[in-house]
């Protein structure tokens, strides 16, 4: 248990200081752009490392691009197409970008399978991919992890469309959020737990409490969730009383009306519907 615990420490870290938003690929539908968020040519490696090798040296990296580069895709009769690939240079003169396109002819030697009347066809790929444009509606800081206010998930079979889904993501119910909970004072105000009838938690300063799986509804009301409460350095099959507060932490939240709500992709979500963990400090 020990062993999960610091685990759990572990990962609750690293995943604050390391986790960065991507910058996503740009896709043509119809002559109007959208992003898309993912990188298709991720979905075969060597193709992916053979790409990586022709690129220019001494192009832009950064945080939310390792690559340094950004595809430029097309649907046109339902056949995904890679157009070009642009790369950036920064120049140390004019404290400005530079950008250079590199067109499918100069990348015929890395996509010579690929090729189909002088287009890129990408038929590597088999999956579904999600494009958005619009008002961003969720954001968090890791990869491709964000919500726009139009999106389309597009299924792609050896680089032909096979099926289209269209969503109007937007905010429901502006109510209560975890993200404004700014501290340990206003934790303790917002979940008055009563821990003098647990005991077993006396010698206890801190206990975390994740919240997974929140589901609402249209109304913004908290139909169900998963609490689950962490002690430091603590063996929780020695506090049976633990379950018992997770029952009272849960009852707290189910009394909180509105929440704030999402409509995203077609469900009600939490803003915080990956999940959250907040500390509770206990008062001596």
């Amino acid at each position: 248990m020990k062993r999960f615990l610091v685990c759990f420490y572990a990962l609750f870290v690293t995943i604050g200081m390391f986790a960065t938003g991507q910058d996503g690929d740009c896709i043509f539908i119809d002559g109007e752009m959208w992003v898309l968020l993912g990188k298709p040519l991720y979905a075969d490696s060597l193709l992916h490392s053979s790409l990586i090798n022709i690129l220019p040296k001494g192009r832009s990296i950064t945080t939310a691009n390792w690559e340094g580069y950004t595809g430029y895709w097309s649907i046109n009769n339902d056949r995904l197409t890679l157009d070009s690939i642009r790369v950036s240079f920064w120049n140390v003169d004019t404290h400005q970008y530079r950008q250079e396109s590199i067109p499918p002819s100069d990348m015929q030697h890395v996509f010579n399978r690929y090729y189909d009347k002088d287009k890129i066809i990408a038929t590597w790929l088999t999956d579904t991919i999600r494009i958005g444009k619009g008002e961003q509606i969720f954001y968090m800081h890791d990869a491709y992890i964000r919500n726009l206010e139009y999106e389309q998930f597009i299924t792609i079979n050896r680089g032909n469309v096979t099926e289209r889904k269209s969503f109007h993501n937007k905010l429901v119910v502006d109510g209560f959020s975890f993200s404004k909970l700014k501290s340990r004072e206003e934790i303790r105000a917002k979940f008055p737990l009563d821990l003098k009838s647990y005991p077993e938690l006396d010698e206890v300063k801190r206990i975390m409490f994740s919240i997974r799986d929140v589901q609402l509804d249209s109304l913004g009301n908290l139909v169900d969730c998963h609490v689950r409460a962490f002690v430091p350095k603590q063996d929780r099959d020695k506090m049976p009383s633990l379950e018992r507060l997770e029952n009272s932490f849960k009852r707290m939240l189910k009394s909180i009306s509105p929440w704030k709500t999402l409509y995203i992709n077609g469900e009600y979500v939490s803003e915080n519907r990956f999940g959250y963990t907040i500390p509770f400090i206990v008062s001596k």
